[in-house]
């Protein structure tokens, strides 16, 4: 069915595939997503259909009701959900039955709280009757923040927001570990045992209340004040590098061979220590560094052999003239998502022995949620790093746009653990590299094809990420895609490598979720580019300029600088 816009007096919200989106009170968004979800036993989503949609409208309630039919290898579960509006309050209620046996980590109703309501204070009661006053985290928590959670109360400027949960022990974790922009309450707790079997015939229900109350507060809240939209001063600008995907490695270095430039500054390069056929993957990314004169970034994964391991590697630099090319390393664990200590005190002043002149770090290539549970506490590294993708939880346009938002945290974050550290994004990738609820690592970089791959959605969104992790301080970005030649991805990095950055403008998107933006100082001239993220025309008002996008339009402009203050 197509999407609904469901607007009352108090509550605003799209109903789009069976979820509640962008719900509004008094025109302010308070719940940016409500959902049924069932996820198997490695936290894969099932998709389901919708069917048997019905509306009532009686006064002033409305009632919606559907069935999810969630369907896929052992797993066949049926919900029927129900909303129902009545003067403050929204209803939500879900019935569920299994029809078969299979296994499951999650089943039930999740609600997403938008990150933007970071610093907000909230009432928590608990399961057991106690009772917590706190506020929604500012950093990323690397666990749960709230537990056991019976009712929340978030406060807000003129109202008061009172969610009851029903039917399950809730929790709330802070996606902005995977950078989802949001934290989500849902059920059942982490810390009980998962997987868990559903026989068939079990029954499901939970139910969750929203009431809008009077707020009875005095305290005037303003915490959600964003530092990365106020000020003029520049941000400087990271070092962008990209890979040659193994896959594609012929067409890749073929197209750049035969042009002048390269439009990045390093090229990453894999190295497993622990995989004995490591030196034949990289010999081809090797030569092709080597033949366009291109820095690498090298990540080396080691095991617990990682002694011997390093030997093999200083030999191999030293055999095909490695030890001037290599800028910086990050040290990885093949078998843990972030290195030991141990490891890296060992390793540490090997390298640094043997590249002097090259910068070393340590992190992961997982997503943010490993480093910042397992951040390194040995100091003596250069940087930390991490990788994002915005397709950990969802993989709708509408979650892969507000994921956007969700990057700028996990900086944030990472250089308070690390008390400034400089920090390194080792893949920005709009698909998902690999699933790291089962797999440390990827073991190659292989890239398939994938949706939205060579669009303008693509590059719609790589600019809206880049302008979140400039403006946070990001050191170096590493973009991994799908190479589609002549692309208009590769246009815009060709762009930018052909109008180098002395500096990024901190212009930002006032509709992040309908557009991206970002700019650029160049050689006296003011570059700029806009994208259109959605699929209808839009007009918007940048830097006093009204201007008109089509669907995904993108759009360069460039000015000389006559403004002191620009320059």
């Amino acid at each position: 069915m197509d999407p609904l816009s469901i607007d009352t007096n108090l509550f605003s919200f799209l109903f789009s595939d069976g979820d509640l989106r962008k719900i509004n009170i008094q025109g302010k968004e308070i719940i940016q997503r409500i959902y049924f979800a069932v996820r198997d036993e490695e936290w894969l989503n099932i998709e389901y259909v919708v069917k048997n949609f019905n509306s009532e409208l009686s006064g002033t309630t409305a009632i919606y009701s559907y069935d999810l039919i969630f369907k896929k290898s052992k797993v066949d579960f049926t919900a029927r959900l129900t909303i129902k509006i009545e003067h403050n309050q929204l209803v939500i209620e879900a019935f569920g039955k299994a029809s078969t046996n299979f296994m499951k980590n999650r089943i039930g109703l999740c609600i997403h709280l938008p990150s933007s309501l970071k610093g907000t204070p909230c009432n928590v009661s608990h399961i057991d009757h106690t009772f917590t006053s706190t506020e929604l985290p500012r950093l990323v928590s690397p666990h749960q923040p709230i537990k056991e959670i019976s009712q929340i109360e978030l406060q807000s400027d003129g109202f008061q927001v009172r969610i009851n949960f029903e039917g399950d022990i809730f929790e709330m974790e802070d996606q902005r570990n995977w950078t989802d922009a949001s934290y989500k309450i849902y059920s059942t707790p982490l810390e009980l045992p998962f997987p868990i079997e559903v026989k068939k015939g079990d029954l499901f229900h939970q139910k969750i209340s929203v009431t809008v109350l009077p707020n009875v507060y005095t305290t005037t809240y303003s915490g959600n004040e964003d530092p990365k939209n106020t000020g003029q001063q520049m941000f400087p600008s990271p070092r962008l590098g990209t890979i040659i995907p193994g896959n594609l490695a012929g067409d890749m270095m073929n197209h750049f061979l035969e042009r002048d430039t390269f439009p990045f500054s390093f090229l990453r390069i894999d190295f497993h220590l622990y995989n004995d056929s490591w030196e034949e993957k990289v010999v081809n990314s090797i030569l092709f560094a080597r033949k366009k004169n291109i820095p690498v970034y090298a990540l080396l994964y080691f095991s617990e052999q990682y002694k011997s391991e390093i030997e093999i590697f200083k030999s191999f630099c030293k055999h095909n003239s490695l030890l001037q090319f290599i800028h910086s390393i990050a040290l990885l664990s093949s078998e843990e998502f972030v290195p030991a200590d141990n490891y890296l005190r060992d390793l540490i002043p090997v390298l640094r022995t043997f590249f002097p002149n090259a910068r070393i770090g340590a992190g992961t290539d997982a997503n943010f949620a490993q480093l910042n549970r397992n951040f390194p506490s040995f100091q003596e590294i250069d940087f930390s790093c991490y990788s994002i993708q915005p397709q950990e939880h969802a993989s709708d346009r509408l979650s892969i746009t507000e994921n956007i938002m969700g990057q700028y945290d996990t900086v944030k974050t990472a250089q308070s653990l690390g008390k400034g550290m400089p920090i390194h994004i080792t893949a920005l990738s709009l698909f998902r590299r690999f699933n790291a609820n089962v797999e440390k690592h990827t073991s190659d970089n292989h890239v398939a094809n994938y949706p939205y791959a060579g669009s303008n959605f693509e590059t719609a969104w790589f600019i809206g990420a880049l302008h979140e992790l400039i403006a946070a301080g990001a050191e170096a970005i590493i973009s991994i895609f799908y190479p589609v030649l002549n692309s208009p991805l590769l246009s815009f990095f060709e762009i930018l490598s052909n109008h180098p950055p002395e500096g990024f403008y901190p212009d930002c998107s006032s509709s992040p979720e309908k557009y991206a933006s970002l700019a650029w100082k160049s050689k006296g001239k003011k570059h700029s580019v806009i994208a259109n993220l959605t699929d209808g025309p839009i007009i918007i008002l940048q830097n006093s300029c009204k201007m008109k996008l089509d669907p995904h339009e993108i759009q360069y402009t460039e000015k000389e600088i006559t403004d002191q203050s620009e320059s």
